[in-house]
């Protein structure tokens, strides 16, 4: 059995399948898909969720290249701006990027070291563990950095995180810098340049639709016992649910939702208690303004790291927003909206916002994976231990992209190989 039908839950239950076994899917939604969402608004095809794929991430590439999916790379930004002390700069992304890789370099000096393989975090924890004790606040405060070189480093970093910095471990954003060949260009790209042509919906069909699956929408879990040679599995509507073996492929920051019994071990119930950091917003925002593809960034912002997605025929143009709260942006005032807006990239008129709240939703209760400071050090490999016939699995507990589509499949093959195998 399966809990949790994101991408994580869906690959485990196909590999289980697909090795024999007689697989139930639960998923509480009344859709597929976790904290990816493929949908229409305003005339476009949005993600309210994760959207960016890469040709670095090898789980991801491997099912597009399987269900026969191509990806679009977005074009480059015509016009970037950028803020220091309050005052706005403006000017090409080189020269934007320039000056955040002053602080960049230095902010990920080390890492080669610390994390030799990628893939691979816990290889060189002892050199990993001076980092991971360390939120990304305090490893910005070590570098000394001018006000011409900390904000714009610090606004690119909010956007990473999903949340305030001094609550997002710096491990966080090292990881994603290792995964991208160690590399800022190819961090900023392997973040918001590739995308599938028929969204994230597409591939998630293709992989659920590659073998037998017997799968309940609109059934969330309260409980899960472990029983000698059995688990049960109690929906929040009374029904129960026999199995063999059930793998958990929940969020982590929805995981205290579910009763355990026996309870789980200490090591994963203080992971959970902890849980992860990212509470930020995605803004879809269209606006009315100069047809010039925009990015624009400036630390403290709601939305303070905004690009343009798609120039449309009538002037309006789609721009996507990243902030580290959500609390502090609520698309419903088009009004404050603007406020923000002309704080950002004056100029433009907002004509229309929406955004999906993660933090409030109770089955996901957060964005990507951002780990908080020790996590690597005393959490992630208890995650990831079985536990009887109950196995975690999910973006938040991959070895590679953790909090990325490619960290969910990840962690999906491997529960899924496990589930098949126990007897």
């Amino acid at each position: 059995m399966v809990i949790g039908g994101g991408f994580a839950g869906v690959t485990a239950a196909r590999e289980a399948a697909l090795r024999g076994r007689s697989v139930t899917l639960l998923e509480a939604r009344e859709r597929l898909g976790g904290r990816t969402w493929s949908a229409t608004w305003e005339g476009h095809a949005i993600e309210y969720g994760g959207a960016w794929v890469h040709w670095h991430q090898p789980h991801t590439f491997s099912e597009l290249t399987r269900a026969g999916l191509s990806v679009t790379v977005s074009g480059e930004t015509e016009r970037a701006s950028w803020y220091v002390d309050g005052e706005r700069r403006e000017g090409s992304v080189a020269d934007r990027d320039a000056i955040v890789r002053r602080g960049w370099d230095r902010f990920v000096d080390g890492v080669h070291e610390a994390l030799p393989q990628p893939h691979a975090p816990l290889r060189a924890l002892d050199r990993l563990a001076r980092f991971d004790r360390l939120s990304i606040a305090e490893r910005v405060d070590q570098l000394q950095l001018s006000a011409e070189e900390r904000d714009p480093l610090v606004a690119e970093l909010e956007a990473l995180a999903h949340a305030p910095i001094d609550d997002a471990g710096a491990v966080s954003a090292l990881r994603w810098h290792a995964l991208s060949g160690y590399s800022l260009e190819l961090t900023q790209f392997t973040g918001g340049r590739v995308t599938i042509d028929r969204g994230t919906g597409a591939l998630l069909a293709a992989i659920a639709a590659a073998a037998p699956i017997d799968v309940r929408l609109g059934s969330p879990v309260a409980a899960v016992s472990m029983r000698g040679d059995g688990v049960q599995v109690t929906g929040r509507d009374g029904s129960g649910h026999r199995a063999g073996a059930v793998v958990v492929a929940v969020p982590l920051n929805a995981l205290h939702a579910i009763e355990f019994d026996p309870p789980l071990p200490d090591d994963k119930r203080a992971a959970i208690a902890l849980g992860q950091a990212s509470r930020g917003i995605k803004l879809m925002l269209r606006a009315r303004g100069e047809a010039v593809s925009q990015g624009a960034i400036r630390v403290g912002h709601p939305f303070g790291y905004l690009a343009t997605e798609e120039i449309d025929d009538d002037g309006t143009q789609l721009l996507i927003g990243f902030g580290p709260d959500a609390a502090r942006c609520d698309p419903s005032d088009l009004g404050g909206v603007q406020r923000d807006l002309d704080a950002i990239l004056p100029g433009y008129q907002a004509v229309a916002a929406t955004t999906h709240d993660w933090l409030a939703d109770e089955f996901a209760q957060g964005t990507w994976a951002i780990h908080r400071p020790g996590w690597y050090e005393h959490h992630h490999a208890a995650m990831q231990r079985p536990e009887g016939r109950l196995r975690l699995a999910g973006s938040d507990l991959a070895d590679g992209w953790s909090g990325f589509i490619d960290g969910a499949i990840e962690s999906g093959l491997r529960a899924g190989a496990w589930a098949a195998a126990v007897r």
